[in-house]
C-alpha cells in the first residue's frame, strides 16, 4: 500500500458528519441520507476504519445530568522541565475529561467538570503543585 493515495470525497465527509453526530446510526439510515445503500455505505465505513480516519466510537456524556454543573477551562503553566508528575496526575484525575498539549500561552488546556466551586477550588489547589494556571469558566455550550 505504500506510495498509494487515498481520496476522501464529499460522499466520506457526509458519512463522517453523520455518524459524529450519532455513532450508533445505521448504515441504511446514513444511506437513505446521501443517497447510497446500506452496503456501499458501510464499505465506506470500513474503508475510512482501515484508513485509519475513523479511529474509534465514542459516546456524548451530559456532565450536567450527572451533577457535574461546572465546566471549567483551565490553562496549566508548568513550571519545570520535567511534566511527568502532572502527566501521571492527569490519567488519574476524574475531572479533567480533555488534556491538551499548547503552543503559544501555557503549556497545557484542560477540559474539567465539577459538582461545585469547592471542588473546582480543591481541584486548583492541587494543580498549584505542578505550576501556575489561568481558569476560564463555560457560560453554555454552544456545539
Amino acid at each position: 500500500m505504500k506510495g498509494l493515495v487515498y481520496i476522501i470525497d464529499q460522499t466520506d465527509f457526509e458519512i463522517l458528519k453523520l455518524l459524529g453526530e450519532n455513532s450508533r446510526i445505521q448504515w441504511k439510515e446514513i444511506g437513505q441520507k446521501i443517497h447510497m445503500t446500506g452496503q456501499a455505505v458501510g464499505n465506506r465505513i470500513r474503508r475510512l476504519e482501515d484508513l485509519g480516519v475513523i479511529e474509534q466510537y465514542t459516546i456524548a456524556i451530559n456532565q450536567i445530568k450527572l451533577g457535574k454543573i461546572i465546566t471549567a477551562f483551565v490553562t496549566l503553566f508548568v513550571t519545570t522541565a520535567n511534566h511527568q508528575e502532572f502527566q501521571n496526575f492527569f490519567q488519574k484525575e476524574e475531572g479533567i475529561s480533555e488534556v491538551h498539549r499548547t503552543s503559544g500561552e501555557g503549556c497545557y488546556l484542560l477540559k474539567t467538570h465539577f459538582a461545585s466551586n469547592e471542588e473546582l477550588d480543591n481541584f486548583l489547589g492541587q494543580l498549584l503543585q505542578y505550576g501556575n494556571y489561568r481558569v476560564n469558566l463555560s457560560i453554555g455550550k454552544l456545539k
